[in-house]
């Protein structure tokens, strides 16, 4: 399932984490999130961008699922 989690700190630094999204599809979400905050005038920076193990493990399983299917 997939799953975008926004935390917003005291200071009102803002955390977005992406779940569920397979290999860089996280990225694609990410963009149009950002796109329909800045249609909302909102001001969106992205300071850093940190892919997690799912990240990177997702990816994986979905080229074998494409290396396969040629094979």
């Amino acid at each position: 399932m997939r799953e975008i989690r926004v935390e917003i700190d005291r200071d009102g630094k803002v955390r977005i984490l992406y779940q569920g999204f397979a290999g860089g599809e996280c990225f694609e979400e990410a963009r149009r999130l950002y796109a329909l905050l800045k249609a909302q005038g909102l001001d969106v920076t992205i300071e850093q961008v940190t892919p997690t193990q799912e990240y990177y493990t997702t990816q994986a399983r979905a080229k074998g699922v494409v290396s396969g299917g040629q094979g």
